[in-house]
């Protein structure tokens, strides 16, 4: 992997969680991979989702991200609905299932952090 990449750049993207309507697509791109094995490693990548709602069952990581583009509404586990987008840095801590209504093309960075 490159040290430098460009958050615009549509390459080497791979099919992420579809859209509960089954319509709508994500996708994502590793970014950077620590040297742990793969379902221990920590993880950057982008996220790229068409509009459509994206729930997520609670996962033994913990995720940090950035909204670059586009707006969505945000509900980690039974919390309160947020709206989200672009700046907006959302902590989905371990065991927490995040749920988004993404409204507009959306792309977040995220770092992800396994728990075991």
């Amino acid at each position: 992997m490159s040290n430098v990449t460009h958050i615009s750049a549509d390459e080497n993207l791979t099919p992420g969680l579809d859209a509960e309507d089954g319509k709508a697509k994500s996708y994502r791109r590793l970014i950077w991979e620590d040297d742990g094995a793969s379902e221990t490693a920590t993880k950057v990548a982008v996220w790229i989702a068409e509009p459509g709602v994206y729930a997520y069952p609670p996962r033994d990581l913990e995720e940090t991200f950035v909204v670059l583009q586009g707006e969505a509404k945000l509900r980690l586990g039974e919390g309160d609905l947020q709206d989200i987008g672009p700046g907006s840095i959302v902590r989905v801590p371990k065991g927490v299932a995040p749920w988004l209504e993404v409204l507009s093309p959306f792309r977040k960075v995220a770092t992800v952090v396994p728990k075991p």
